[in-house]
């Protein structure tokens, strides 16, 4: 097929730029979705020499599916910034953390900031997402 001729590098560097887009424009319940539980995909479409990528949440689970995810621990950030800049945070498993997390805007920035990070430092599922996407399409 057609996608074949393309560089599996164009494929990737769009997979990236999509998750930073992402990332950037997710809602706050969005953020809170990955961060409790994943759930990104990626829908990739290759057409000749144009390749289009969006990103998904929810979807059907692909290596990506993990990004992000935290189980509800906090990111690493808030180490250092210790409970008086967050407001302290209802304990892990507490219905009222959600809240929380939705009424503080740097509690937010952070899960981006992390979310933005994991997507630098976990290249090997980036790179994994395309491979598989490429094997499906042989």
């Amino acid at each position: 097929m057609k996608y074949f001729l393309m560089n599996k590098e164009i494929i990737l560097e769009s997979l990236k730029r999509a998750l930073e887009s992402w990332v950037r424009n997710a809602s706050v319940a969005q953020l809170w979705q990955v961060h409790q539980e994943g759930g990104l995909g990626a829908s990739i479409e290759a057409d000749e020499d144009v390749v289009q990528v969006r990103i998904v949440l929810g979807g059907v689970r692909d290596a990506l599916s993990d990004l992000g995810r935290t189980d509800g621990r906090l990111p690493v950030t808030e180490a250092y910034l210790g409970t008086a800049a967050w407001g302290a945070p209802p304990p892990q498993g507490n219905p009222d953390r959600e809240q929380w997390f939705l009424s503080s805007e740097l509690a937010q920035a952070h899960a981006r900031q992390y979310l933005a990070a994991e997507v630098v430092e976990r290249g090997d599922l980036l790179e994994r997402c395309v491979d598989e996407w490429i094997a499906r399409h042989q």
